[in-house]
């Protein structure tokens, strides 16, 4: 019998679950497939994502442009501008654009035609330099031809136009009065604020920056984002532009007829500190502030070496208003009779005797006056500058309670003024009985004009040293107050009583003594004269015949709200330019601040007028007005539109005196200096003027006669009004 073959037994399962377990495995795998790509993928975008977003854009051009913040305006109490900022642009070429996307041979000169009739660079130029940047990288876009250029927005919308040039808004800095409070103001250098407000406020005035991204590919913007940028804020001056050009328009003559080597001038409310003016000589224009032809001349300045310019340029930003330290001479002596009724050591019944010199330790030491001034009160002493009375004043006074005055006056310190690079002076450690004798009188040690304006404030405000300052508030471009600068008192130096007796002693000095040349008729002015001694450089040797002469003066006696120190570097004894000047500058500056005079303006017998109304009329109408009337007038300020004028309409004037007229304008950017027409032809004077000014008037000979006078600045594109010989 055959036997069956068996078959062999295996482990096999069945055919139906053979294939379920194939799913699951080759699901398995697939499911750990998924999840090793998903964590490639959080790889790639939580650390790669930089780098492969750099990788898919390489065939594209990006570009990031910074667009510039207008730099904040400084204005002066008023609201007049000092420094503003010009909207300019840039213009930038994309040659490759030019090349590859503008078609015809025709278009492409037409680009460059209409760049050469904005811009003013050749068309030749121009074409030769877009194919230079092809050259040397086909696919160059980006070319900077002109910046920071002036133009209409007919001009910027035909730039605007034409394929391959853009249109960048910048800004220049400007300063639209030139030279005027340039001290005060410092410059800006393109980059940040150098010296004075420009750089103390510089985080308010710098604004925010904007931005503008593209994405260019072939060619094409495809994609723009744009950031405005946020202006910088508005800086509000206590400085009064009027002031201020009085100031120093009066030093600029009184310098040049005495020639000084420096000088300074500072004009502040005693009872706020609020400065009104500051000027320093020598100066410089911050529109032009590494440049100084227009004040040495080009000849001079063109001429010099290179250390000769620097150190020019040293001397002329420098503010010798708070850098600038001197001995203060006889301007002390008021605040030294001070301290010395504060103290006891005298009373106003008390008298003195000056035989002409003073005998003090192992020393001889004169007074001004050879022969003596005789027996004198404290009032005369003031007025006629005794050292010898000032000596005894403070011969019983202890030295540590003399310098603890002289410290308690703000001397030997910062002021607090917010200028940068102010001086602290050098006082001694200790006081004898020397250097008390020569500190009454102001001499051997030294002080800066801010300091001593400061203190000597303090004996005519009844008794309080205040914080001088030249920035009244700053305001952001959203219209926030950011910061405002109240009054600051400091300390109480004098009590009341003693400071009134002072400031009333002191009219005596202006009325009859050393500073009658200051007496300005009509107002009650106190003041004092100084003459402050020089030393050879690095000796204790004096200088002949050179002294740092000054003059301090203040108005009206009983309630002072103005005073002012002049000082003068480096001039002879005797000329009484320091008090002589004080007079011209205040007789226009009383009258403007309406400081009220202490008799009638007009006196008996005189011939009057009644003023008109000027304000917010033309230069032209209200000169003319003037001039028909028989009046002279004087212009203060720049533009056309008359803003202010003294006397007020309606008051009575004399017909002899002068009408002040306060001009304004809305737009400093347009402002051109006239020239000075008288002499010419009017054939000639049009020639001159060219586009600027349009030549109003007719006749023959010369020109006798024009409105407004050289000199004098206004928006161009106005006229003058010219009369000839014939």
């Amino acid at each position: 019998m055959q036997k069956k073959k068996r078959r062999k037994k295996t482990n096999a399962l069945p055919k139906k679950e053979s294939l379920n377990g194939r799913i699951l495995l080759i699901g398995g795998i697939m499911c750990g497939v998924f999840a090793l790509l998903g964590l490639e993928v959080i790889r790639l975008t939580l650390f790669k994502h930089d780098e492969y977003a750099t990788a898919t854009l390489a065939n594209m051009n990006r570009s990031e442009s910074i667009l510039e913040a207008p730099r904040g305006t400084i204005q002066d109490r008023n609201g007049r501008n000092f420094a503003t900022s010009l909207l300019t642009y840039n213009v930038i070429l994309s040659p490759y654009q030019i090349v590859n996307n503008v078609k015809t041979q025709e278009k492409r000169e037409n680009i460059y035609k209409t760049l050469e009739e904005v811009t003013g660079v050749s068309a030749s130029e121009i074409k030769a330099t877009v194919m230079q940047k092809i050259e040397a990288n086909p696919k160059n876009q980006w070319y900077p031809l002109v910046q920071k250029m002036e133009f209409t927005e007919e001009q910027v919308e035909k730039l605007k136009s034409l394929g391959g040039v853009t249109v960048q808004k910048t800004y220049k800095r400007n300063y639209p009065q030139g030279e005027l409070a340039a001290h005060v103001l410092g410059f800006y250098n393109g980059e940040l604020g150098q010296y004075g407000v420009e750089q103390g406020y510089e985080d308010y005035l710098v604004g925010q920056s904007g931005r503008a991204y593209s994405q260019v590919q072939d060619g094409n913007i495809i994609t723009s984002e744009y950031q405005e940028p946020i202006p910088g804020a508005t800086v509000k001056l206590t400085i009064d532009q009027v002031v201020q050009q009085y100031v120093e328009d009066t030093m600029s003559k009184y310098i040049n007829e005495h020639n000084p080597s420096k000088a300074s001038c500072i004009v502040m409310n005693p009872s706020t500190g609020e400065i009104m003016a500051m000027y320093s000589y020598p100066s410089y224009n911050p529109n032009t502030y590494n440049n100084l032809s227009g004040q040495l001349g080009d000849n001079v300045w063109l001429n010099m070496k290179q250390e000769q310019m620097s150190a020019a340029l040293n001397k002329a930003w420098k503010n010798y208003g708070i850098q600038h330290t001197y001995e203060p001479g006889s301007t002390f002596k008021p605040l030294v009779a001070a301290m010395a009724l504060q103290e006891g050591m005298i009373n106003t019944d008390k008298t003195y005797t000056c035989l002409g010199y003073k005998r003090v330790a192992d020393r001889t030491i004169p007074c001004w006056k050879a022969g003596g001034h005789g027996h004198q009160t404290l009032s005369e002493a003031l007025a006629n500058s005794c050292n010898v009375a000032m000596m005894d004043m403070v011969e019983d006074l202890d030295g540590e309670v003399f310098l603890k005055y002289i410290y308690d006056y703000g001397f030997g310190e910062e002021t607090g003024i917010e200028l940068a690079g102010e001086e602290e002076g050098i006082l001694h450690d200790s006081l004898r009985s020397v250097e008390k004798a020569t500190y009454s009188m102001g001499q051997t040690f030294t002080v800066t004009p801010i300091q001593l304006i400061t203190g000597f404030s303090s004996v005519i405000n009844g008794g309080y040293l205040m914080e001088p300052h030249v920035v009244s508030e700053v305001i952001s471009s959203s219209g926030e107050l950011l910061l405002k600068h109240g009054t600051v008192t400091r300390r109480q130096v004098l009590s009341t009583s003693i400071a009134d007796v002072i400031k009333t002693s002191l009219q005596k000095v202006v009325d009859e003594g050393t500073g009658t040349q200051a007496n300005v008729p009509g107002y009650a002015i106190g003041g004092k004269t100084g003459t402050g001694q020089k030393f050879i450089e690095g000796t204790t040797n004096r200088v002949e015949d050179k002294y740092a002469v000054s003059f301090m003066g203040f108005a009206p006696v009983e309630n002072p709200e103005v005073v002012a120190l002049i000082v003068m570097d480096d001039m002879p004894e005797g000329t009484g330019a320091p008090a002589s000047a004080f007079k011209d500058m205040m007789t226009e500056i009383f009258p403007y601040l309406e400081i009220e005079t202490n008799n009638s303006v007009v006196v008996e017998g005189q011939e009057t007028f009644t003023a008109p109304d000027l304000v917010g009329k033309n230069i032209y109408e209200a000169i003319n007005t003037l001039r028909t009337l028989g009046v002279e007038y004087n212009v203060i300020g720049t533009g056309k539109t008359i803003d202010k004028q003294y006397p007020e309409a309606g008051a009575t004037w004399r017909k002899d005196g002068t009408v002040t007229l306060y001009a304004k304008t809305e737009t400093p950017d347009q402002l051109v200096e006239v020239p000075d027409l008288l002499g010419m032809t009017i054939a000639d004077a049009k020639a001159l003027v060219g586009d600027y000014f349009t030549i109003q008037g007719s006749g023959q000979g010369v020109i006798q006669h024009q409105i407004p006078t050289s000199g004098y600045k206004i928006e161009k594109g106005n006229k003058i009004i010219i009369e000839t010989s014939e």
